[in-house]
């Protein structure tokens, strides 16, 4: 059928094909493919060729092809055999991939006039629309966002058009595993039919496919002294790989892990375009956002402050293209019961005020928050918990909708300031944030704080957060008060504060948080000495004891804190009255 691969021709493929390709090589003489295989029941990993059990995962994507001639483009063309077998019943194919060193492979053995082959990433790829009859995913999809293969894919293909996906792909996740590096099967489904697909079958392989995993561990271990001499390795990525494959080995032994067949057939256009947010988006964001909060505008600084360098993830939803709904959130580092994870909090919910009667599961609302929840939240995903402030009435739309629960309130209280001259063993004055020793006394206070907080949800509050957060605001002021020791200079902890006409809100503590009484008398004696009236504050109602009760005015507010329950995640219960929030986490508008 085609001519063999040689060792010295693919050793420069990228890691890991350059090692299965070689290890095939070794074991048989012959490499056709890179992808996995189709076990037969009872087979042996030992006394099998991999070649056949890999034609035959061939055989089975092709019976799902419409009859030639028909365009077909493949994406990540491994060594070209599957464009060539293409080529020859009959079919015209577009074969590409990301990886020079595997079109150049491609290209020597697929003599065909019927195969254009190209070296680009599907993301990049670029034809004109209603260009292939089918798309073919072969172990390809799990590296692309699933947005941007649906999207692209349906402006790529004919009225009737089809894709083909082959591939690992996630059955579940919970906590017994912390990462996930395959999609979830549930959020591809549901994001391929917000995007205009149906999807016409899924074939669940993962007992005929599960077996490659096996053998893969036991063809590189038996072979490992000669791939580190052919490849020129160094025994730490041998080892780091073979780590890998044994944790993939045990997700498909706990269902977490699976191989399917999705065969998708193009429907008609979505009402939105539902798409990840990018860079590119900033200004069109910044439109939405005085549309809807309006008359508040959102500076080009402001966003960069806020969303930039990384920081933000987002989902919008388009219609003519015109963005018509934005879903967003920043990332933040926390201690989830004393252990280091990365939440996500919610921003700028906004949808255009065109749009805003469509609050069904068919709406854009549903649909970029759905998809958000998908993406960012949970197990596996960028970040292990999302929290957020709306009210109450939006909170009970969400509900309604199944995407949140409830596990915290925000309460407000107050104080009235009482002018007073300094304490006689407590000193109270201004950081200079810029000097290295008080670089250095914000996060000695933190470390403290977070051992106080052992058993809550915190976001983290050192010094690099500080100074982002608060000294680079390019908007609003921000003091810092350092409370010590008059005479030991002990450290007790810092408050950030606002100051707003007759009222001095402090925005956040750092610090051991049995010195907080001490703190807010503090506070009352300085502010009065500014001539202000009361200070204030906010903090989750749980925490609510925390601070001086016996002379302040307390007043629940209209703010509740959300906890994602549409994605695969743990339950609120475990968090439900855990979190410590300020009025520092809701401040970013």
């Amino acid at each position: 059928m085609t001519d063999k691969i040689y060792q010295n021709n693919y050793t420069d493929l990228n890691f890991p094909f350059n090692i299965f390709a070689h290890a095939f090589y070794l074991q048989e003489g012959i490499v056709d493919y890179l992808h996995y295989g189709v076990f037969h029941k009872g087979e042996s990993i030992q006394n099998i060729s991999v070649r056949e059990i890999q034609q035959r995962s061939i055989d089975l994507l092709f019976s799902y092809l419409p009859p030639p001639p028909s365009r077909i483009l493949v994406i990540d063309i491994g060594l070209g055999t599957t464009a060539l077998q293409l080529a020859e019943r009959g079919y015209t194919v577009t074969g590409i991939s990301s990886g020079s060193q595997q079109v150049d492979l491609a290209e020597q053995q697929v003599k065909n006039n019927n195969v254009t082959l190209e070296s680009v990433s599907f993301e990049a790829f670029s034809a004109p629309a209603e260009s292939y009859e089918v798309i073919i995913f072969q172990q390809s999809a799990q590296s692309i966002e699933s947005l941007t293969l649906f999207n692209k894919a349906h402006n790529l293909l004919t009225t009737h058009g089809v894709i083909l996906i082959a591939d690992e792909i996630g059955l579940q996740r919970t906590s017994k595993h912390l990462t996930y590096h395959l999609p979830a099967l549930t959020y591809t489904l549901a994001q391929a039919k917000r995007c205009g697909f149906e999807l016409v079958e899924q074939i669940d392989l993962s007992t005929q496919t599960a077996p490659m995993v096996d053998y893969l561990l036991w063809v590189i271990e038996k072979l490992q002294v000669a791939l580190l001499a052919d490849l020129k390795l160094e025994p730490i990525i041998l080892k780091n790989l073979l780590s890998t494959l044994k944790d993939y080995q045990q997700k498909y032994a706990d269902g977490h892990y699976g191989y399917v067949l999705l065969n998708f057939a193009k429907a008609k256009p979505p009402r939105w375009k539902i798409t990840s947010v990018t860079a590119q988006d900033k200004n069109t964001i910044r439109e939405l956002f005085s549309e809807v909060f309006e008359p508040q505008k959102m500076s080009d600084a402001f966003w960069e402050w806020k969303y930039g360098q990384d920081r933000g993830l987002g989902i919008v939803a388009w219609r003519d293209n015109n963005m018509i709904a934005h879903y967003g959130g920043i990332m933040r580092e926390i201690r989830y019961f004393g252990q280091p994870k990365r939440a996500v909090q919610i921003t700028d919910v906004m949808v255009s005020t065109k749009e805003r009667g469509v609050l069904t599961r068919s709406g854009a609302f549903f649909l970029t928050m759905a998809t958000f929840l998908e993406e960012y939240i949970g197990y596996g995903a960028h970040t292990w918990v999302g929290y957020g402030f709306p009210t109450e009435r939006h909170l009970k739309l969400a509900q309604h909708l199944k995407l949140y629960g409830t596990v915290g309130k925000m309460t407000e209280l107050r104080w009235k300031t009482t002018p007073d001259k300094p304490h006689l063993s407590i000193r109270f004055r201004l950081l200079i944030p810029h000097l290295k020793k008080n670089k250095l006394i914000v996060d000695k206070l933190w470390e403290k704080m977070a051992s106080c907080l052992q058993n809550s949800l915190v976001g983290i509050r050192d010094f690099s957060h500080i100074q982002h957060r608060y000294l680079s605001h390019p908007h609003n002021h921000y003091e810092l008060l350092l409370l010590t020791k008059r005479f030991t200079g002990k450290l007790l902890g810092i408050l950030i504060i606002k100051r707003e006409e007759e009222v001095c809100q402090i925005m956040d503590f750092i610090g051991d948080l049995k010195h907080i009484p001490e703190a807010i008398k503090q506070v009352q004696r300085i502010a009065g000495n500014w001539g202000m009236q009361q200070i204030k504050l906010w903090i989750t109602e749980n925490f609510v004891t925390a601070f001086p009760l016996q002379d302040a005015e307390q007043q629940p507010l209209d703010i509740l804190i959300p906890h994602n329950i549409w994605s695969q995640s743990f339950p609120p219960e475990e968090i439900d009255g855990h979190w410590w929030l300020m009025g520092g986490d809701t401040d970013f508008l």
